[in-house]
C-alpha cells in the first residue's frame, strides 16, 4: 500500500447506507434510551402545537365574548404546556448526552483495541495524525449526528407531517401557501446535496492532512529546532491551513445558500399568508386563525431548515463512518491461527529459506538460513538495509514472512499462541519507548511484581541510586518518551524492564550505539547480566560490540552470507574481515 502522509488526500467514499446499518450495533445497548428520546420528540411536538389552537380560540372566541375568567385559565394552560414542553426538553438532552458519550465511548473503545492488534505496516504507512483523527475525532463527530440529527429528522418529519395536518385541518387554503414553497425547496436542496457532500469530503481531508502534519512536527520537534526548519514547517503548515480554509469557504457558501433560500422562502410565505388572508378571505377567515396559521408556518419552518442541514450532515455521517469501518475492517496480518498452540519458548529459533518483503516492489530477505541453539548469543552484522533488523522483528512476529519456515523450538512460528510467543521474547531499540507513566510502571508494564522484586532487578544492574536520586524515586512520572532522562539512563530503565519480564530470547537493535564510553561500559555490564542463560540475537553496527558472541552472521545480499565465530570469520579474509578492518581504519 501506498504511503499516506500530510500531502496526500485520501481517497474519495461514495455515499452508502450500509455504514449506518453496521452501526446499529452501537446503537443497540442504549435502544430503551432512544425510544424514550423519540416518544418525548413527539410528545414535546404535540405539546407545541396544541398551544395555536388554544390562542385561535382566545382571541376568537373567549375575547369576543369577554370571558376574562377563561381567558386567564386558558393563559395558565398555555404557560403550563410551554413549562412542560421546556421540561420534557430537557429530559430529552440529558438522555441524548448519555447517548452520544455512551456510542462514542463504545466505538472509541473498539477503535483503540482493533490499534493494539494491527500489524506495524499499518502504522508504517499511514500518517499518525490521521490515524488520530479516525480514533478520536469521528467517533464523536458519528454519535452526535446518530443521537442528535438522524433522531432529530425523524422527529422533524413527524412534526412536519403533525404540522401540516394542524394547519391543514386549520384552514386548507392558507395552509398551502406555505406547504408548496417547502415541496419544491426540499426537491431543490437533495439535487444539492452532492455538491455539498463532495465539499464536505475536501474538507475532512484537509483537516486531516493538518492533524498529519501537527502530529509530524510534535514527533520531530527536536530535529526541526536543531536544524533551523521552523520556518519552512511553519510555510508548509500555512499552505495547508490555506487549502483548508479554502475548502471550508466553498462549503460555507453552500451553507450559506441553503440558510439564506430558507429564510427568503419563509418571509415570503408568511407576507404571503397575511397578504392573501387579509385581503381576500377576512373576515370570513378570523383574525386567531390567520395568527394560528402564522404560527404553525413559523414552526413549519424550523425543521425545514434542519432537515436541509441534516441531510448533508447524515452524508457527512457516511464519510466518517466509511473512514471507522475501513480502519476497522482492516485485516490483522498477523493474528493468531484458531488453533495455536500454547507453548513456553525455550529458546531455539530456526529460519529455512526465509522469504520476506515489505512490499511487492522490494524483497528484503530472500533463501536466509539460521539456525540459533537455546542460549546461543548471536551477533548480526552487515550494511545497512540488509535486513538484521528485519530479522529481529520476524522473530518476534511483527511481521510475518512470505515464504518458507520460521520455527522457534521446532514449532512453526504461526503455531504459536502471540501471547506465550511475546512473552518469551523482549526487545531492545536503539531508541526504546517510555511510557508517560511513573518509572515503576515503566518497569513492569503488565506483569504483576511487588516493588521489591523490582528493586532487587534495578540493584543487581546498580541503577537503583539512580532512580531513587530522580525526585519521587520510582513514583517519578517521566515526561514523554522519558525525555527528563539521559539516553543512557533510558537504556539502563529497558535494560532492567527485559529483566523483570524474564524472557528466553532478548533481541538487542543497537542498543548501545549512541552512548557515551562510560555509559556504553556501565549498559555492556547490565546487558551480560540480562542475557546470561538467555538466547541473544545482537545487531550492531560496531562489530566490537559482537565480536565475542558465539556465533557472529554477517547478513548481505538478502540473505546469510558468512557465519562463524570472529576468528572463525578473520582467518577466512572474506566480507567480514574487511568491514572489521574498515571499522579499525576509521
Amino acid at each position: 500500500m501506498a504511503v499516506n502522509n500530510y500531502q496526500k488526500d485520501e481517497e474519495k467514499t461514495k455515499f452508502s447506507f450500509s455504514g449506518f446499518r453496521r452501526i446499529l450495533k452501537f446503537v443497540k445497548p442504549y435502544k430503551k434510551d432512544v425510544v424514550k428520546m423519540f416518544s418525548l420528540g413527539i410528545l414535546i411536538t404535540i405539546t407545541l402545537l396544541i398551544i395555536p389552537k388554544i390562542i385561535a380560540y382566545t382571541i376568537d372566541v373567549l375575547f369576543l365574548n369577554k370571558n376574562f375568567k377563561l381567558i386567564v385559565i386558558f393563559t395558565l394552560i398555555v404557560l403550563l404546556l410551554s413549562l412542560t414542553a421546556t421540561l420534557l426538553q430537557k429530559k430529552k438532552e440529558n438522555i441524548s448526552l448519555y447517548v452520544v458519550d455512551g456510542i462514542s465511548h463504545d466505538l472509541k473503545m473498539t477503535i483503540f483495541e482493533k490499534l493494539q492488534y494491527l500489524p506495524n505496516s499499518y502504522f508504517d504507512t499511514r500518517s499518525h495524525g490521521k490515524i488520530y483523527t479516525r480514533a478520536a475525532t469521528y467517533p464523536d463527530e458519528v454519535s452526535v449526528i446518530l443521537c442528535y440529527v438522524i433522531l432529530e429528522v425523524v422527529l422533524d418529519i413527524i412534526n412536519l407531517i403533525l404540522i401540516a395536518i394542524f394547519m391543514l385541518t386549520t384552514n386548507f387554503q392558507l395552509a398551502l401557501i406555505p406547504l408548496i414553497p417547502a415541496f419544491i425547496l426540499i426537491i431543490f436542496f437533495i439535487f444539492l446535496s452532492p455538491i455539498r457532500r463532495k465539499l464536505k469530503h475536501n474538507i475532512n481531508n484537509k483537516n486531516s492532512n493538518v492533524n498529519g502534519y501537527i502530529s509530524e512536527s510534535i514527533n520531530g520537534i527536536r530535529i526541526t529546532q536543531s536544524f533551523n526548519r521552523e520556518e519552512k514547517n511553519i510555510a508548509i503548515f500555512k499552505d495547508l491551513e490555506r487549502k483548508r480554509l479554502a475548502a471550508v469557504r466553498k462549503n460555507s457558501f453552500v451553507l450559506n445558500l441553503n440558510w439564506s433560500i430558507t429564510n427568503i422562502f419563509d418571509v415570503v410565505s408568511m407576507i404571503l399568508i397575511y397578504y392573501v388572508a387579509l385581503k381576500y378571505m377576512y373576515p370570513v377567515v378570523s383574525i386567531g386563525t390567520i395568527l394560528a396559521i402564522d404560527t404553525y408556518a413559523l414552526k413549519f419552518w424550523e425543521p425545514i431548515r434542519y432537515l436541509t442541514n441534516s441531510y448533508n450532515d447524515i452524508m457527512d455521517a457516511s464519510t466518517y463512518l466509511e473512514r471507522i469501518f475501513e480502519l476497522l475492517d482492516e485485516p490483522l496480518k498477523v493474528e493468531n491461527k484458531k488453533d495455536a498452540i500454547n507453548h513456553v519458548v525455550e529458546g531455539k529459533i530456526e529460519f529455512k529459506n526465509v522469504k520476506f518483503s515489505y512490499n511487492s516492489e522490494k524483497v528484503v530477505l530472500d533463501n536466509l538460513n539460521l539456525k540459533i541453539k537455546a542460549h546461543e548469543k548471536i551477533g548480526l552484522v552487515g550494511e545497512t538495509g540488509s535486513g538484521k533488523s528485519t530479522i529481529l522483528s520476524l522473530i518476534s512476529r511483527f511481521y510475518d514472512i512470505d515464504e518458507g519456515e520460521l520455527l522457534i523450538d521446532d514449532i512453526p512460528i504461526k503455531n504459536i499462541d502471540l501471547k506465550d510467543l511475546r512473552k518469551g521474547i523482549s526487545m531492545m531499540l536503539q531508541d526504546n519507548y517510555l511510557f508517560s507513566r511513573s518509572v515503576y510502571d515503566n518497569l513492569i508494564l503488565n506483569k504483576n511484581v511487588s516493588l521489591e522484586e523490582v528493586r532487587k532487578v534495578t540493584k543487581s544492574l546498580d541503577i537503583d541510586d539512580m532512580i531513587m536520586n530522580l525526585e519521587n524515586g520510582y513514583d517519578t512520572i517521566l515526561l514523554n518518551n522519558g525525555s527528563n532522562l539521559s539516553s543512557g539512563e533510558r537504556q539502563l530503565l529497558c535494560i532492567a524492564r527485559i529483566m523483570i519480564q524474564n524472557p528466553k530470547i532478548i533481541v538487542l537493535d543497537e542498543a548501545t550505539s549512541n552512548i557515551d564510553l562510560k555509559t556504553e561500559r556501565k549498559i555492556e555490564k547490565a546487558l551480560e547480566l540480562v542475557t546470561k542463560d538467555r538466547t541473544t540475537i545482537m545487531v550492531a553496527h560496531r562489530i566490537t560490540t559482537v565480536k565475542n558472541c558465539d556465533k557472529i552472521i554477517l547478513i548481505k545480499d538478502k540473505h546469510n552470507f558468512e557465519e562463524g565465530t570472529h576468528k572463525e570469520l578473520m582467518k577466512k579474509h572474506g566480507e567480514y574481515y574487511k568491514l572489521y578492518n574498515s571499522q579499525k581504519a576509521e
